[in-house]
């Protein structure tokens, strides 16, 4: 412990805050704010069109300082460049393309701008080997955007063309060519937005979410054409009772169940005739898992959780114990179970907005993107405030529609404190105006997004699908909570079938503290450096957090000199070693 304490101090976290009722993940605490990788690589400088096509083909928007060669290596997608431009220029009426260059990249895709001897501009996107297997990832896009755009009036770029099948098509890779985004990115503008056209914008998503909300049924999985997916594995699907002739649900494109070694296992993706069949998949998916893939570490480093809640054994009980209450975990209004088709991240990457309309002080959403891995999930399992208008601090996030006010002392507070204070009241009472108008316009979706149901409903499912990457903590706490309010969810009086000794629940208490500090001490360690979670950075920035790491490092060695290459060795980033040694259970993936 003295240890730990000193390097809390040494990397400037000079101590943990009390352990709050919902525990907060490295992804809290960092990247709720931020858009994803997938938007932030999107804002690095870029070249000009490149005559090189290996550029293409490489990750070059983002280095990392540790195991950067299998993080290239999951990234980099080789093509016939020649043969998309060929696809490019046919699919815009074009007879040629004049340039192309690259405009965003991430872990899933790779997203490039062809402009056309025409004066046209599209778009050519191609899932990198990450996304998952090319087929089922690219035919559910494409079927999604259709459906949305043709069924729902959602605004989304329009698909020219596209291939699933990277072993008959001349590209030699899977690709979509679509329109370009009308409009400009809202991360381009929100920020010198007035606060009116900043609730503007909360109103037309609240409008958008509405089109999201008709009616749909016959499972849940996610949308395809007809004809790309076998009999065997697909339902009919439904939009307000009446059965799509070109549309059905098939399997979970969600990434989770292609991540990794799952890609490769033979395990249950859907399509479910019912909620629970898909509560259950995803826990015996990750069972599955543990047992044939994780590496137990008995000797953790000062960034991980105790050994005791690393051991395979306590996660695979764990996920039995979830299976167990699982059934009791659905809602019993047939509201909140209906399927639903969402968008799952809602940054301000990823909508855009008339540029026009802005001039005017107006706000038009004119195209959504990025609706890979999209799945239809049950209603109250969809239903969350979206990432660019989501508040987190729950003092001022009372419970009901009462707007947030400033602190009694205000007037006592420094300028530089009343300025934080008046931000934080604005970004509260804007989250608060998507609760009123989702209530006003959407109510069984508002539904859904009570705090009741995400602390003891959404909480269980959304960390029995990743316990082995830091969720077993935040699973346990979530069922802990289930035990605790059984007579909440249990309404029909049956007895609770999991139950939690006091050894247990004080053992659990002192775990999830030390979960708490690893995670703030890497959040910490990350800042120091300069870093994301998994050691990303831009690529100017890469030789300075290099140094800084080992620096940091060295100056720990030396104050843990009892055993120098224990430490060394434990350390969670290990650029030299060109292996990969991220010292956490999620390196097992």
């Amino acid at each position: 412990m003295s240890k730990i304490l000193t390097l809390q101090s040494s990397i400037g976290f000079l101590h943990c805050p009390p352990l709050s009722i919902r525990l907060r993940s490295r992804s809290a605490l960092c990247l709720a704010h931020l858009p994803s990788r997938r938007c932030l690589a999107s804002k690095v400088t870029l070249p000009p069109p490149e005559s090189d096509p290996e550029r293409f083909f490489k990750y070059t928007s983002g280095r990392w300082i540790h195991d950067e060669a299998r993080q290239l290596a999951a990234r980099y997608l080789r093509f016939d460049v020649d043969a998309l431009k060929e696809v490019g220029a046919a699919a815009g009426g074009a007879d040629r393309v004049i340039s192309m260059s690259k405009l965003a990249e991430g872990a899933y895709n790779k997203v490039f701008l062809l402009v056309l001897n025409n004066g046209k501009e599209i778009i050519a996107r191609l899932p990198t080997p990450h996304a998952g297997p090319g087929h089922s990832i690219t035919a559910s896009e494409v079927a999604t955007m259709d459906y949305l755009h043709s069924i729902l009036g959602v605004p989304v770029p329009r698909v020219l063309a596209w291939s699933s099948d990277e072993v008959n098509n001349p590209v030699g890779a899977e690709y979509i060519i679509m329109e370009k985004a009308e409009g400009v990115e809202l991360i381009y503008v929100w920020d010198d937005m007035p606060k009116h056209m900043k609730c503007d914008v909360v109103e037309e998503w609240v409008k958008l979410e509405k089109l999201l909300c008709r009616p749909i049924s016959g499972g849940y999985g996610s949308l395809y054409y007809r004809k790309d997916v076998h009999p065997t594995l697909s339902y009919d699907l439904y939009t307000e009772g009446v059965r799509e002739s070109r549309f059905v649900i098939g399997p979970s494109a969600d990434a989770t169940f292609w991540k990794g070694e799952r890609q490769h296992m033979n395990i249950d993706r859907g399509p479910w005739k019912d909620p629970l069949s898909m509560l259950l998949a995803i826990a015996k998916r990750e069972r599955d898992w543990i047992e044939n893939h994780t590496i137990f570490k008995p000797k953790p480093s000062f960034f991980e959780p105790l050994r005791e809640i690393q051991e395979p054994s306590a996660h695979v009980s764990l996920l039995d114990q979830y299976m167990a209450v699982a059934p009791y975990l659905i809602p019993a209004d047939p509201t909140l179970v209906r399927p639903a088709l969402w968008h799952t991240d809602t940054h301000h990457g990823n909508i855009f907005l008339s540029k026009e309309a802005l001039a005017d002080e107006k706000v038009v959403i004119t195209s959504v993107i990025d609706w890979q891995h999209a799945c239809i999930r049950p209603l109250y399992l969809q239903a969350r405030t979206p990432r660019f208008i989501r508040y987190h601090d729950p003092a001022l996030l009372s419970p009901g529609l009462e707007p947030a006010a400033l602190p009694d002392d205000f007037s006592a507070l420094s300028e530089e404190e009343q300025q934080e204070a008046l931000s934080d009241v604005e970004l509260a009472n804007r989250h608060k105006l998507y609760e009123a108008l989702s209530l006003a316009r959407n109510p069984e979706y508002h539904r859904a997004l009570s705090p009741d149901m995400e602390e003891l409903i959404l909480m269980p499912y959304t960390y029995a699908g990743d316990t082995w990457s830091g969720g077993f903590v935040p699973l346990r706490e979530s069922l802990l909570r289930v035990v605790a309010h059984w007579n909440l969810i249990a309404r029909d009086g049956s007895p609770c079938p999991i139950q939690f000794s006091d050894e247990e629940r004080e053992a659990s208490v002192d775990e999830a503290k030390a979960w708490q500090r690893a995670e703030d001490m890497l959040v910490a360690l990350n800042a120091r450096i300069g870093v994301r979670d998994d050691g990303w950075v831009f690529p100017e920035d890469y030789d300075a957090a290099v140094a800084a790491n080992i620096a940091i490092r060295e100056m720990m060695v030396e104050r843990f000199n009892d055993n120098p290459e224990d430490t060394r060795r434990r350390w969670p980033y290990q650029p030299e070693a060109g292996v990969y040694e991220l010292h956490r259970p999620s390196c097992a993936k």
